[in-house]
C-alpha cells in the first residue's frame, strides 16, 4: 500500500529561531482554563529550514505556511496606550499613524513570506491582511500583487488577535478577490478574552451565508469554543476544518475527551477535517502520529458494530463471517444514532464497554 499524501494545512514560520521559538513560549492555553497544564511543545525554533526539517521527519509532502505579521499582537495595546487627554483629532492622528506603521511591516513580510515559498516550493505561502491597517480597496490590491508578483496562494486571518468579526463589510473586497483568484483561507476559531467572541464558530456564519463558494477553513475546530462546532458544521456544510491545537488539549482543561474529539470528527465528517499543526507550538512528526493513531470510531459506533453480531459478548468469539456481515451491511445504528461502513478498521473493536472480555 503507497504511503498516504500526507499535508500539513497549518504551519507557522519566523525568519530566526530565536523569535519562532519566544512566541512558542508565550501562549498559555489560556482558552482551556488548565490551571497551568500545558501540552507539550515542539522540540524546533522555527524558521524555514526547521520547517522543512519538521516536515521530512513526518514524512509530509508540503505545508501551508500560514504567515501572520507579529507588530499585530501589539496593535490593541498600542492605541490603548495613547494618552487619554488627545484631542478627537490628535487621537485619530496617532492611530493613524500606528496602522500606518503596521502596515509597512504587514507588506514587508508578506513579501518575506512569499519568498520562504519561493525558495521552498513544499511550503505554500498564504499572507497576512488586516482590515483595521488597511483600507479594503488597499488590501484587495495588496493581496492581488502578492499572488501576481509573488506568487502568495492565500490569506491568513486571526480575528480574535485583529480585534474584527469575519462578516466585517471591510473584508468582502478581500473575499472577493480570493473567489476571483481561487485562493484559501486559513482563519483562526475560538474563544476571545473580551467580550466580543470574533473568532467563536457562529462568527463565521455571515461568511459563509454570503460567500457560499469561499474557500474558508476554519483553524482549530472551534478551539476553546468547540462544543458550538458540530451544531455549527450542520448548519454550514461547505465549511472546513483543521485539527491543530485542539488535539493537543485532548483531556486537558477545558479540552475535549479522546471519545468527544473522535465523535466531534465523526460528526463533521472526515472529508471535511484537516490535519494541522501550528508548528512550530508542535511537531508534524507527533501530531500525524495523532491523527494515526486516534480511534476512528467513537463507543457509540463500536458498540453498533458488535450489536449486529447476536450471541456475542467476548471479541474472541468474532468470526471472519461475524465481520464479513457486519460489513456488509453499510449503514446501522440505534435511535437517532446511525454509523457508515464500508469496511472494518484497526481498533474498532478496542474498549467496547459491552463486552465481558476484551482479547
Amino acid at each position: 500500500m503507497p504511503d498516504p499524501l500526507i499535508i500539513d494545512t497549518h504551519m507557522h514560520l519566523y525568519p530566526t529561531k530565536a523569535e519562532g521559538r519566544r512566541y512558542v513560549e508565550m501562549y498559555d492555553g489560556w482558552e482551556f482554563q488548565a490551571g497551568g497544564r500545558l501540552p507539550a511543545y515542539g522540540r524546533y525554533g522555527g524558521d524555514p529550514e526547521d520547517g522543512i526539517a519538521a516536515l521530512d521527519e513526518a514524512g509530509a509532502d508540503r505545508a501551508i505556511f500560514v504567515h501572520f505579521e507579529p507588530s499585530l499582537l501589539d496593535r490593541h495595546d498600542r492605541v490603548a496606550a495613547l494618552p487619554p487627554d488627545l484631542s478627537e483629532s490628535e487621537r485619530s492622528q496617532r492611530v493613524d499613524a500606528i496602522n500606518a506603521d503596521i502596515a509597512a511591516n504587514l507588506r514587508r513580510s508578506n513579501i518575506w513570506a512569499c519568498q520562504v515559498g519561493s525558495d521552498h516550493p513544499r511550503l505554500l505561502t498564504y499572507v497576512s491582511i488586516d482590515p483595521s491597517v488597511m483600507t479594503p480597496g488597499e488590501n484587495a490590491a495588496h493581496l492581488r500583487d502578492l499572488v501576481e508578483s509573488h506568487g502568495a496562494r492565500g490569506v491568513k486571518l486571526h480575528s480574535v488577535i485583529q480585534g474584527f468579526f469575519m462578516g466585517d463589510p471591510r473584508m468582502w473586497p478581500v473575499y472577493e478577490a480570493c473567489m476571483e483568484m481561487d485562493l484559501g483561507i486559513v482563519a483562526h476559531s475560538g474563544s476571545s478574552h473580551v467580550m466580543d467572541q470574533y473568532g467563536d464558530p457562529w462568527a463565521f456564519a455571515p461568511v459563509y451565508e454570503r460567500y457560499p463558494d469561499l474557500r474558508l477553513i476554519m483553524a482549530h475546530m472551534g478551539n476553546g469554543s468547540w462544543h458550538q462546532t458540530r451544531l455549527f458544521a450542520e448548519a454550514y456544510p461547505q465549511a472546513m476544518y483543521d485539527v491543530c491545537e485542539l488535539m493537543e488539549w485532548i483531556d486537558i482543561g477545558k479540552g475535549p475527551s479522546a471519545e468527544q474529539f473522535a465523535r466531534l470528527i465523526r460528526d463533521i465528517g472526515t472529508d471535511r477535517v484537516m490535519l494541522g499543526t501550528d508548528f512550530p507550538w508542535w511537531d508534524p512528526v507527533d501530531c500525524v502520529q495523532k491523527v494515526m493513531d486516534h480511534p476512528v470510531r467513537c463507543r457509540e459506533a463500536k458498540e453498533a458494530i458488535l450489536g449486529e453480531i447476536s450471541g456475542v459478548d467476548n471479541c474472541a468469539a468474532v468470526t471472519d463471517a461475524n465481520l464479513a456481515t457486519i460489513t456488509a451491511l453499510g449503514n446501522f445504528g440505534f435511535g437517532t444514532f446511525q454509523v457508515g461502513i464500508t469496511s472494518l478498521q484497526k481498533g474498532d473493536f478496542a474498549g467496547l464497554t459491552s463486552l465481558t472480555i476484551l482479547r
